[in-house]
This record gives C-alpha cells, structure tokens and sequence, in this order.
C-alpha cells in the first residue's frame, strides 16, 4: 500500500510539473485547460500524501501497541516465575527461623541487630520498587504517582492493623486499618491468602475508602511466611486503569521477598 501511494504520489507530482511548464507558454489555445489539470493535479498529490501521512501514524501506532503487548508478556512471564519462588524463600525461612528457636541456641553476637538492619532495607527495597514499578510516573516531574505501604497485624480480635513504613507519592497513608476495613485485611486477603485488586479490570471498590477520588486503583496482597502471618501489602494509583493484573503477580512477588526477610529478623 506504501509502495502504491509513493508511486501515485511521484507521478501525480510530475504531472503538475508538466502541467506547469505547458501552462507557461500563454500562446497555447489550451491553456485554461492545462492550467484547471494542473490544479486537479496538485489537489491530488496533497490528498496521496496526506493519505500516505495518516497510513504511516497507523503503522507507527500499530507498532507502539504491539511493543507494549510485548513488554507486558514479558513482565507477567517474570512475575509469574518470581512470585512461587519468593513464596518459596519466604516458606523456607520461616521453617528454619523456627527450627532454629526450637535449638535454644544463643545468637551470635550482633545477630540481632543484623538481623534487624537488613530486613530495614529489603522493607524499603518492596515498598520503594512497587511504588515505582506499578503506576506510570509523574510525566513532568518523573516522580513516582503510585505508593506502597506495609501494614503490620497488630490485634487480630480487633482487626487493626498497624501502618509500619511506605514509600511512593504523598500524602501519607492512614496510619491504622480497623474496623470493617481491617476486617477486609484481615478476611478477604491475610486469611485467604488472595490478593484484591480494585480498578478499571476488576470493576472492584476499595473496601477500605470506597468514595476515595485520589486513588482509584488498589492492589493488596497478604505478606506471609509458611503459617506465618505479619500483614498486607498495599499499593495505591491515583487512575483506575494504573494497576492492571501483571502488577497483580509483582505484588505478591514482593510481598513474598518481604514475609522471607520478616521471617528471618
């Protein structure tokens, strides 16, 4: 089609530049009529290239699309091998963290506070990548729009969580989870061991702040290790089409290096 339109687009060119020269020569008894071919002409090339201008958007469109049909297939494919593997980690830790309490063994010292160091860091290393990695960022500023908080099971009874850090775009998370909406932490997510993803794909509402206009995509993900629970991972977007479902397998990706390195402290 290309290759047609440049043909039509050369030879109507070079009829108007016949079509000129012919139209120059005021003698001609056929001069009004090469002069209206002429225009006849030049409206046609203006059209072929205009017709050739949009069919080359729509290839450039096309390609855009498939490139990023591409990028997302490859993520889920890297996401969906991470997140059994960290589950697994997390699993592992938790059992020899046990095995190790039940020796009676004394730490060595300054195990501890090692301990307690690193697992700052793989905490902020979780909330810092999925606040960047989710939502697109800030096109102006390239800051990130999304942000990720951990929310620590304080009281099961009373169903309250505990805001323990985040990272991401302001303003603050609301520092505790109770009432029903720490009953949907601790139910739907921690219990059940399932994510909840509120968006645009999954026609969900936040059950933590449904008339919420700020963020209007949500994904929550339990932090376990083994039979251990510690709390939920959330990640907010201010659009509901910012958190699709591959974030969805990043999530509990994260969240499973997150129960591991909680395991382990």
């Amino acid at each position: 089609m290309k290759l047609f339109l440049l043909s039509c687009s050369s030879a109507l060119a070079a009829g108007v530049f016949v079509a000129s020269v012919m139209a120059g020569d005021q003698q001609d008894k056929d001069h009004e009529r090469i002069l209206r071919v002429g225009a006849v002409l030049a409206v046609a090339v203006v059209l072929v290239t205009a017709s050739e201008t949009a069919l080359n958007e729509r290839e450039k469109e096309r390609a855009r699309k498939e490139a990023g049909r591409a990028a997302a297939a490859l993520a889920l494919t890297y996401h969906t091998t991470l997140a059994p593997l960290s589950e697994a980690l997390a699993t592992l830790s938790q059992e020899y963290a046990a095995a190790y309490a039940g020796t009676g063994a004394v730490p060595p010292a300054g195990l501890a506070s090692t301990q307690a160091a690193q697992s700052a860091v793989i905490r902020k290393t979780v909330l810092v990548g999925a606040a960047v990695l989710t939502a697109e960022p800030d096109p102006a500023s390239h800051l990130p729009r999304a942000r990720c908080a951990f929310y620590r099971l304080a009281d099961r009874a009373r169903h309250t969580f505990t805001l323990e850090d985040w990272a991401g775009a302001p303003p603050t998370p609301r520092p505790v989870i109770d009432g029903a909406a720490g009953s949907h932490f601790l139910h739907d997510i921690l219990e059940r061991g399932a994510p909840y993803h509120v968006g645009k794909e999954t026609r969900l509402v936040s059950k933590v702040d449904q008339f919420s206009t700020t963020y209007r995509s949500v994904i929550a993900v339990p932090v376990v290790a083994g039979s251990r629970e510690f709390g939920v991972l959330a990640v907010d977007a201010p659009d509901d089409t910012d958190l699709q479902d591959i974030h969805v397998e990043l999530m509990k990706s994260l969240a499973g290096f997150l129960g591991a390195a909680l395991a382990l402290a």
